[in-house]
């Protein structure tokens, strides 16, 4: 999935937000990226829990969703191929 994140994100803000999906998703994959179109920065993230979750998961340690730019989610494999 891919969440737009509202407001500016500096490195402290981005480590809260790993850390808060983390703790709701151990096995999760964060990546941050650059919205130039909207001047905004994207938190892309493959894990186990739904997007309502996720966005509940950011939200409760207080930064704010401005959109939800994908919600498909991947589920990060965990199991290399031998």
């Amino acid at each position: 999935m891919r969440l737009r994140l509202q407001g500016a994100m500096d490195a402290q803000a981005r480590r809260a937000i790993t850390e808060a999906v983390l703790r709701a998703d151990l096995g999760s994959r964060i990546n941050f990226e650059r919205d130039i179109e909207h001047d905004a920065q994207i938190v892309r993230v493959e894990n186990w829990l739904t997007v309502a979750e996720t966005v509940e998961a950011i939200t409760r340690n207080g930064y704010a969703i401005a959109a939800i730019v994908d919600a498909s989610n991947e589920i990060p494999d965990l199991l290399s191929a031998r």
